[in-house]
């Protein structure tokens, strides 16, 4: 079988993503290492997505930076493989009763 890699897992989040009609913007911040991989603007809320490849272990700076994240309030998800990426989107899908899903947009890319 052939492995999986990162920017495979990655396409997988973002097609979900662009399937449910949520934003999966890259995120990079030339001044911080350590940042999550994508930020995910949905209904329910924005939220910051570390991909790694199926098994891959977080760096200790990720470690570091996902935990000053959350402790300044923000939701920090790993993901690593087709079955977690579905989780996440399921997560999301778990809306308030006050809120609607997104319907995808056409023109998004």
């Amino acid at each position: 079988m052939a492995r999986t890699n990162e920017s495979a897992i990655e396409e997988y989040l973002l097609s979900q993503c662009r399937e449910h009609g949520f934003l999966c913007l890259k995120f990079v911040s030339p001044a911080r290492g350590g940042v999550p991989d994508r930020i995910v603007v949905a209904p329910r809320g924005t939220v910051f997505v570390e991909v790694k490849r199926p098994g891959g272990q977080l760096r200790k700076l990720q470690r570091l930076t996902h935990a000053k994240l959350r402790r300044h309030g923000a939701e920090v998800h790993v993901v690593d493989d087709k079955p977690t990426v579905d989780d996440f989107i399921a997560n999301l899908l778990r809306t308030s009763p006050n809120q609607e899903r997104a319907a995808p947009c056409p023109t998004d890319t």
